[in-house]
């Protein structure tokens, strides 16, 4: 008999004060096969993959086995665990940019100890320009750095691919080749333990999934059986939160607008990203910027907040300032940006709660006490969240704390880029929801860039495509 690649035996985690997160998670995986984890943010799902590899941030306890390829390991044994990395282990993590080394250059980050040729190989597998290998990993988008991730996966021997999150960021392309790139891997006769809120990544590996929340399995099984006949409430309604039953409207543009921009371009070096491109961002309503990875629209929204430079042309804000040619516009602190990674918005090493202390000079006085509470409160957040570090919450988590602290300062323009791509379904729609309710109550402006064409559908106004027609297209 076969022994599987991959088996966890009661895998269950604790916190410092002793509070249960993960409850006795048993699975195990074929070679050639896939288990597909998915759930609510902050499930427990990436403190599973975590756990396996030995990863676990400090604080937390962990106990139960892990067997690898007939080897058993207990899990309390973390340099064990990290022995088995490269041969019987790897892992995609789930933020790309705090995983590569900023001082280094792709292909010796992809190549590792396995030679560079077969690190040029993977990267022609998901899709990389070859001028990507010289490139540090600022210098690339959210999808870029989460295909070269993978990339650096394909590179090693591991029997066992961990992905945590493995098509976050990605547009539908981009998908459907990511699914692709892990399907290669259970043809070679590997096997793949995903991490996902992407129903699609779970149907086109076609493997085992199970439910996870608030740390317990809910159900598990074949995937087309649990898409077909779920068993629980839960994943009922989880799989019911697509964006494509969304109930919101399009929002109606109104008539004061708070950007005008006329005649933008922006190129790196001999390639422009857009050029001609003309912007009206109006108080009321949201603004779609789509189109693949690399092409350019958080450099858009970069460039309506004044936070990098255009090649050509004129950013206009509501009082008339460039803010491109005054030092401290009036206006910077009511020009807002979601980054589409939340970790790059916090210091890693400060508690959270006095992350937001830090911005009582510069908020209006009482917001934090009067405004805080409530936002919190239809996020979702648990106040208790903020007496962590930001390494200590999960992503779509601290995604959310950055929501509540950017609208902390009542923008009048808000640039979210790829807002929801942490969030599983259900919090994603009750995320935009919530921006909804907030553009119609404030008068907001939103500027969203998304890879998902779905969510643009269901809630956008206008929509503006990079790498193909660059003139906002009315709905």
């Amino acid at each position: 008999m076969t022994r599987p690649a991959l088996c966890v035996s009661d895998l269950s985690v604790w916190d410092r004060a002793g509070a249960l997160l993960i409850d006795a998670v048993s699975f195990s995986v074929d070679r050639g096969q896939a288990f597909v984890l998915i759930g609510e943010t902050g499930s427990g799902k990436s403190l599973v993959a975590q756990a396996v590899l030995g990863l676990l941030p400090e604080g937390l306890t962990v106990n139960g086995q892990v067997e690898l390829a007939g080897r058993s390991v207990d899990l309390t044994d973390r340099p064990a665990l990290r022995r088995h990395w490269s041969q019987h282990l790897a892992l995609v993590p789930q933020e790309p940019r705090a995983a590569l080394d900023p001082t280094m250059r792709v292909l010796p980050q992809i190549a590792g100890a396995h030679g560079k040729a077969r690190a040029r190989t993977a990267m022609f597998d998901v899709s990389l320009h070859p001028a990507v290998e010289q490139q540090y990993p600022f210098m690339l988008s959210g999808g870029m750095a989460q295909r070269v991730l993978v990339a650096g996966a394909l590179t090693t021997d591991a029997t066992v691919i961990v992905a945590d999150e493995p098509t976050k960021g990605l547009d539908d392309d981009r998908v459907e080749e990511a699914v692709a790139r892990l399907r290669q891997i259970l043809d070679d006769g590997r096997a793949v333990l995903a991490i996902t809120h992407d129903i699609r990544v779970a149907r086109g590996l076609d493997g085992q999934i199970a439910v996870m929340r608030e740390g317990r399995m809910l159900e598990h099984g074949q995937v087309n059986t649990v898409i077909a006949s779920p068993s629980h409430a839960y994943t009922r309604a989880w799989l019911a939160a697509d964006p494509d039953r969304w109930q919101l409207r399009p929002a109606s543009a109104g008539n004061s607008p708070v950007v005008e921009a006329q005649n933008l371009a922006y190129r790196i070096g001999d390639r422009v990203l857009f050029q001609d491109l003309c912007v009206k961002l109006f108080r009321g309503s949201i603004t779609a910027v789509i189109g693949p990875s690399g092409s350019g629209k958080t450099m858009l929204g970069n460039v309506i907040l004044g936070l990098a430079r255009p090649s050509t042309g004129t950013v206009r804000w509501q009082d008339g300032t460039d803010p491109h040619c005054v030092r401290r516009p009036r206006l910077r602190s009511r020009y807002q940006k979601l980054h589409q990674d939340p970790a790059s918005a916090f210091l890693p090493g400060r508690v959270l709660r006095r992350q937001f202390a830090d911005l009582g000079s510069v908020l209006q006085p009482g917001s934090m006490e009067r405004d805080l509470p409530p936002l919190l409160e239809r996020l979702e957040l648990n106040p208790a969240l903020l007496d962590r570090r930001p390494d200590e919450v999960s992503g779509g988590q601290l995604q959310r704390i950055a929501i509540a602290r950017v609208l902390l300062f009542d923008p009048l323009c808000l640039v979210a880029d790829e807002p929801t791509s942490r969030l599983d379904p259900l919090v994603q729609r009750d995320v935009m929801r919530l921006l909804r309710e907030l553009v119609d109550e404030r008068g907001m402006s939103l500027l969203l860039t998304s890879h998902d064409r779905r969510l643009v559908r269901a809630v956008a106004h206008q929509v503006i495509q990079l790498g193909g027609n660059l003139h906002p297209a009315k709905r």
